[in-house]
């Protein structure tokens, strides 16, 4: 086999999330791709769309985006992959993506073979594995046991490569695949054309998130392969990645940067490298070893229905009642609970207070707690009622908010109403209620990583003829591509005295890494600010301690990660992700207690 050279388009981060019409044109005609690559899914929105067999993105963005990849398809012979169809990979949404592909197809006069990959997991299997010791979990949550898999409402399990390696090998134009681990038809295609395992492991594990390693971030992203390493380019002009940037990609969503778990092997970056090209956009990366374990094992994703919700919203401007909120709302329920006695008994019939403008976004872990010391002037309460029924849900939530508007309290003085209720009616329906139930993995036998993900072909072709090849770009788009340079974005120049983290670090976040845990990553512009942090030991056990109201066992990685001049710090959840009492699914406002950390100064 010639020594692997090709290279892959990824047009965003997600299918159906939409990406500029003249960055993926110039990718396509200028760097003449062998692949157009995307991933469609992901648990960030929650258990909610698994639950209720719903698409992540709407019909109309899925077949905005697949129109332009479905026409380089046909006519520049492109190959497409799609992981995880429409967000959940069940395999009702592979047939809907299949239809979304067909539509365009008869529409654009279009001819394509296309391989449809679904999943042929089933209940006895699964709960077999578990009575024989076979499944485990994946992050902090407990054992799975067999009455958990009949409550679920739905159970899907990720793919590795094998299965778009195997559909890969009958040569056909279209790839969809169910629910996939996201790097898996990235590596799938490399590992056929003979990049190492490493290699095509680590590149799929950066594209799968599209242009979000460039600096500033994107949505478009090509990597040009070669058997021992890759190279990644911004389509944008005004975007770049630097070695720093692409490092620290590998903190994204994951509990730590240096092990990075899949189905069949660990990806280890120890060892890798990140050399920045000539032309000041483009990184040049290699070294990662990808490391089989002994038993192959594939994560299992399922969801319980927990109920129906119903919310309401308002806003209290009193001071009087403000000063006493909690002791107020505690009240009320109590009150409620006497109506309604089977509430708070079971997670199935809850009352829960989100009081903005005091802890509705960090909850339990919110360190800036107490009144009247840190009394706000107006706050908004958003009530969340789960019950059995729709019925019984709204029942709740409506004596609720009318005990709000007219509950006594200490020192009142406005005796009209407690409520600033902004909408008409006054509560809405928030929809049936999950929680992720399942999130375990199971081993597999020899051969089940393909035989368990079936793969069907199907000729697709048109009534109409086919439509005339169009150009895409003008001249003078083709010049500014060629000539436009990326934006300068100056490093941060942080004081040598005590100053606060927000003023040293490049970028301070807090993100989901899967439906259990949150993670929070503080990077640096450069090497001295972050040998400053590091060596000052200020972000400690005890700090994060300290900052979130964690205790030892809720903190599940503390490391720092000099690559990407960054530190990372991985705790268990608090709450249900997208379930009752979510305070903040994709876990991206958890980082503010580290913004006012102090630095000392420079001895």
């Amino acid at each position: 086999m010639a020594e692997p050279d090709f290279t892959i388009i990824t047009p965003n981060a997600m299918l159906g999330y939409g990406y500029r019409q003249d960055h993926f044109w110039y990718g396509v005609e200028h760097y003449k791709p062998t692949a157009i690559i995307v991933d469609s899914g992901s648990t960030d929105a929650g258990p909610y769309k698994l639950g209720m067999n719903k698409m992540t993105c709407s019909r109309e963005s899925y077949i905005r985006d697949l129109s332009s990849m479905l026409e380089a398809c046909f006519h520049k012979k492109i190959k497409v992959l799609i992981g995880s169809a429409g967000g959940d990979g069940s395999n009702s949404h592979v047939a809907e993506m299949l239809s979304f592909v067909e539509e365009i197809a008869e529409q654009k006069g279009y001819t394509f073979k296309v391989a449809t990959i679904t999943n042929n997991l089933n209940r006895p299997m699964i709960k077999a594995r578990i009575t024989n010791g076979k499944c485990s979990p994946c992050g902090p949550v407990p054992p799975l046991k067999v009455e958990d898999v009949d409550t679920a409402v739905k159970i899907v399990g990720q793919m590795g490569a094998e299965p778009f390696m195997e559909a890969l090998k009958q040569d056909p134009d279209i790839v969809i695949g169910g629910r996939s681990y996201d790097p898996a038809p990235f590596a799938a295609f490399c590992l056929l054309k003979g990049v190492d395992p490493g290699v095509a492991w680590h590149m799929g594990k950066i594209l799968e998130c599209g242009g979000i390693c460039a600096v500033p971030k994107g949505r478009s992203m090509i990597a040009r392969m070669r058997k021992s390493s890759f190279e990644l380019t911004p389509l944008s002009p005004l975007e770049k990645c630097t070695p720093v940037s692409v490092a620290a990609h590998t903190l994204y969503e994951k509990t730590r940067p240096d092990r990075l778990p899949g189905p069949g092997g660990v990806l280890h970056l120890d060892t890798a490298r990140y050399e920045a090209l000539e032309d000041g956009r483009t990184v040049r990366v290699s070294g990662a070893r990808f490391v089989p374990t002994p038993v192959y094992q594939v994560k299992l994703e399922g969801v319980e229905r927990l109920g129906h919700r119903t919310i309401f919203i308002g806003g209290i401007r009193d001071p009087i009642l403000i000063s006493q909120i909690d002791d107020f709302l505690e009240k009320v329920r109590q009150y409620i609970q006497k109506l309604f006695p089977e509430l708070d008994q079971s997670p199935n019939c809850r009352l829960i207070y989100h009081v903005y403008g005091h802890n509705a976004v960090m909850g339990p872990l919110e360190p800036n707690l107490g009144y009247p010391q840190n009394t706000p002037y107006e706050v908004a309460v958003l009530g969340e009622v789960v019950a059995p029924t729709k019925s019984l849900s709204f029942a709740i939530a409506n004596n609720v908010r009318t005990s709000i508007l007219h509950f006594p309290y200490e020192g009142q003085l406005a005796t009209t109403g407690n409520f600033a209720s902004p909408l008409s009616p006054q509560e809405q329906d928030a929809g049936e209620v999950f929680k992720f139930s399942v999130y375990h993995l199971i081993d597999l036998e020899a051969g089940e990583e393909t035989t368990l993900f079936p793969i069907t072909i199907k000729d697709v072709s048109s009534s109409q003829p086919a439509a005339t090849e169009q150009e895409h770009l003008t001249a003078e788009q083709h010049s500014s591509f060629d000539t436009e340079k990326p934006l300068v974005i100056p490093e941060k120049q942080a004081s040598p005295g005590e100053v606060a983290m927000m003023d040293i670090a490049k970028v301070v976040r807090s993100k989901n890494s899967g439906p259990f845990e949150l993670t929070l990553d503080i990077m640096f512009d450069n090497e001295a600010s972050y040998h400053r942090v590091k060596e000052a030991n200020l972000l400690t056990n005890d700090v994060i301690k300290r900052l979130y109201r964690a205790t030892d066992d809720d903190i599940i990685t503390n490391m720092y990660f000099d690559p990407a001049f960054a530190w990372k710090c991985t705790l268990k959840r608090q709450w249900d992700q997208g379930s009752v009492g979510e305070r903040d699914t994709l876990g991206t406002q958890q980082h503010a207690p580290l913004l006012t950390l102090r630095v000392p100064a420079i001895e």
